[in-house]
């Protein structure tokens, strides 16, 4: 093994060891303040994206920048040196094929159904033009990032199961287990992410270059290479991934990384029709109304749809969500959970809370200490419990179902509701009665009441209740501080400001 390859193999293990040691530290609850975010925040997928959907990009995607720039002086040596499932993928290809097949000419060789990248980012992009931001559907670091919430984190000790981790899990497993037949199918085909740093390799400063006078047409290179850009003959700088393998397998040393050297001849058959461009992109602008106006857009959200502290009113909040699932494994108590149907097509793996899995915590701001896009508003405890002199950030409001409820349907004492209410003073409040059961015996109970003045929806009251899978006390988004016309309590408005008369 040469010692490039070497040097190669050592960076993509430090970026994918330190990709899943930073997620394991987030489901842990470390409370050191590391950088948890910043493989997405480096993402120039998801920030030009971003800025298609919002029209703005958060202070800390500004990293994606220094990605673009290393990929116009270096080309794609993101994807093979850094891309944590880039490395996954590579690993799966060396355990699960026989190396017969990994270095195959056959294999190995450039398809032009490769160029179905390019479909998929144009589509991904106009759709965030359209305002719908859908990239994190296939975007490698969020890809990895919940397979790895979905399929590692709840099989060790303490770990929690995600309702529709499945679905993420049997994606990352489909990726890996295509490099079984071909190497890195997921990024020399499918990958946006992959298609976009092509794009920008297309101008790169260092590029690969074969000496024709030099070659002796052993197509050595073309069986190392991971990215099936035929150093030999038409070589396509877009879908070269820097891997090396190349230089270092020719004999002759006829291939070499050089400084601008001259442009390849450009391939017999292109790469991508521009009829397919143009009617990706077309077919794109016409689904994102479609999608809305059949209720799988923004407007689709039910009421009971309770988000995470701080996010974003909803059609804002969908327009920088990217489904990266940072949110959902960073809540100490598993409340975040991914939205499968309830939001819509749109709304598809963005995070929602469950109380019935979990709580707010009442002082707890991980979710947006950790969002690398600012959907959720990355707030201070004081903040969020209102102890700075402003009103607290409420995500809902509790209600209870009085038929369900103990003390009111079933004439038993309970409390739990009261007791566990973080709120100072507490938003649930007990009214003392003395009632006669049917057989006679005297029973005195300490019935609960909400104030929606002071509950802040942290569900912990469901959660607790011990009425059984459906609780008696339910927590609504109803009176959410993001969306003040989803509010219960109507401001009172003095007579003398009233238009009409008073009778």
């Amino acid at each position: 093994m040469s010692w490039v390859r070497r040097i190669r193999i050592l960076y993509q293990a430090v970026f994918l060891i330190l990709f899943v040691w930073l997620l394991e530290r987030l489901i842990r609850g470390d409370l050191h303040n590391l950088p948890y975010a910043i493989f997405h925040q480096t993402d120039p997928l998801s920030m030009i994206a971003l800025s298609f959907a919002a029209g703005v990009i958060p202070g800390a995607m500004i990293w994606g920048l220094v990605l673009i720039l290393m990929t116009l002086v270096f080309g794609r040596v993101f994807c093979g040196w850094i891309c944590p499932l880039g490395t996954l993928q590579q690993l799966s290809a060396w355990l699960l094929a026989p190396r017969s097949r990994r270095e195959s000419l056959r294999v190995n060789r450039y398809r032009r159904w490769y160029a179905t990248k390019y479909i998929i980012l144009v589509v991904l992009l106009v759709l965030a033009l359209a305002g719908s931001l859908q990239t994190g559907l296939l975007d490698p670091l969020s890809v990895l990032a919940r397979g790895i919430g979905a399929a590692v984190w709840p099989a060790l000790p303490g770990g929690r199961p995600m309702p529709g981790g499945w679905l993420a899990a049997g994606f990352l497993f489909g990726i890996l287990l295509a490099s079984r037949w071909i190497p890195r199918l997921f990024c020399r085909a499918f990958c946006p992410l992959g298609a976009l740093l092509g794009f920008f390799a297309r101008f790169s400063l260092l590029r690969i270059h074969r000496d024709a006078t030099s070659c002796t047409n052993c197509q050595l290179c073309t069986v190392a290479c991971q990215g099936a850009d035929e150093p030999l003959g038409e070589h396509r700088i877009s879908e070269c991934m820097v891997c090396l393998n190349c230089t270092v397998s020719c004999p002759e040393q006829a291939i070499g990384y050089n400084f601008l050297p001259p442009a390849p001849p450009r391939p017999a058959t292109p790469d991508l029709s521009r009829r397919w461009l143009i009617g990706s992109a077309i077919s794109a602008l016409v689904a994102a109304p479609i999608i809305e106006a059949t209720g799988g857009g923004r407007a689709s959200a039910r009421a009971e749809l309770i988000r995470p502290p701080g996010a974003l009113p909803e059609p804002q909040f969908l327009e920088r969500c990217v489904k990266c699932s940072l949110c959902q494994q960073a809540c100490p108590t598993g409340a975040i959970q991914p939205a499968i149907f309830q939001a819509g097509v749109e709304g598809f793996w963005t995070p929602v809370i469950v109380p019935r899995r979990g709580w707010c915590e009442y002082t707890c701001t991980r979710c947006g200490e950790v969002c690398p896009t600012q959907a959720i508003t990355r707030l201070t405890p004081a903040r969020k419990t209102g102890t700075d002199g402003q009103p607290p950030v409420r995500i809902g409001t509790a209600f209870i179902d009085r038929g369900r409820c103990l003390p009111w349907g079933m004439e038993t004492p309970c409390i739990v509701c009261e007791e566990m209410c973080p709120t100072d003073p507490k938003a649930i409040w007990l009214e003392p009665v003395t009632v006669r059961r049917q057989d006679g015996k005297t029973v005195h109970l300490q019935r609960p009441h909400v104030d929606p003045a002071r509950c802040v929806g942290c569900g912990i009251c469901e959660n607790r209740c011990p009425a059984g899978a459906h609780a008696a006390i339910c927590v609504s988004s109803v009176g959410e501080s993001r969306d003040p016309l989803n509010n219960l309590l109507l401001p009172r408005i003095p007579p003398a400001a009233r238009k009409e008369p008073l009778t």
